[in-house]
């Protein structure tokens, strides 16, 4: 009774050594056939980061439409920041055509909210983009030259040195107080008002500027960004 016991014993601890044996040479062989396959090609990587961003941004956007739609719904107002935070410095540095997808956002805002909500929204949209994007009064003007393209904002009533210029990708962001001279007439005689204001203007690149060689000038009443000119064909 015991040998046959003893030879149970053998059997099973046979079994489960070549068992352990067969499981060690197929990790082996598997481990060799991964090491062995081809590199994912760099294209690819770029395609899967670009669709990993698409799906960010988009989140992004859905969590922002979200925000604006409650706070429409409710009949609060929409102020510059709640525009701002959406089309803040992230929103410009992680795509392609900003400025364009500014308005194609607009449009989906817009396609998404209904009736009153709508007016309400486009409303709200024109005054910020009427501060943030529009120069009004401030005349902007391009000077290609050589090798250079200059852009000159000219800003009345800046103090020299007041204005802040932060460039990005093809973005340019100035932040500045002005004083805006207006005259109205009243009991015959004309009454000059200046109020000092701040601004955040946001322009995009001259078409043929080089990014990242803004050099910036301040003067007296305007502000003058130097870029290096694109060579032909870039």
């Amino acid at each position: 009774m015991r040998e046959k016991y003893l030879w149970l014993a053998v059997v099973v601890l046979t079994a489960l050594t070549l068992g352990q044996a067969c499981y060690i040479y197929e990790c082996n062989v598997s481990a060799k056939e991964f090491g062995e396959q081809a590199p994912v090609r760099p294209e690819i990587y770029k395609k899967l980061h670009a669709e990993k961003a698409s799906d960010a941004q988009w989140e992004e956007f859905e969590k922002w439409r979200d925000r604006i739609r409650n706070q429409v719904s409710r009949g609060g107002p929409l102020l510059e920041r709640d525009f701002d935070v959406f089309f803040g410095d992230r929103f410009f540095a992680g795509r392609p055509e900003p400025f364009a997808e500014i308005e194609r956002v607009r449009r989906k805002m817009s396609e998404q909210l209904g009736g009153e909500e709508k007016a309400i929204f486009e409303n709200y949209w024109e005054k910020w983009f009427e501060q943030r994007m529009r120069m009004a009064q401030f005349k902007t003007g391009v000077v290609r030259s050589g090798e250079n393209v200059t852009l000159t904002i000219q800003v009345p009533g800046l103090a020299g040195g007041t204005a802040d210029v932060d460039i990005t990708g093809d973005r340019i962001k100035i932040s500045f107080r002005a004083e805006i001279f207006s005259e109205e007439k009243s009991g015959g005689g004309i009454i000059r008002r200046e109020p000092a204001r701040g601004y955040v203007k946001i322009l995009p690149l001259p078409a043929e500027a080089e990014a990242g060689t803004g050099k910036v000038e301040i003067g007296a009443e305007s502000v003058k960004i130097t870029f290096a000119r694109k060579k032909d064909g870039r």
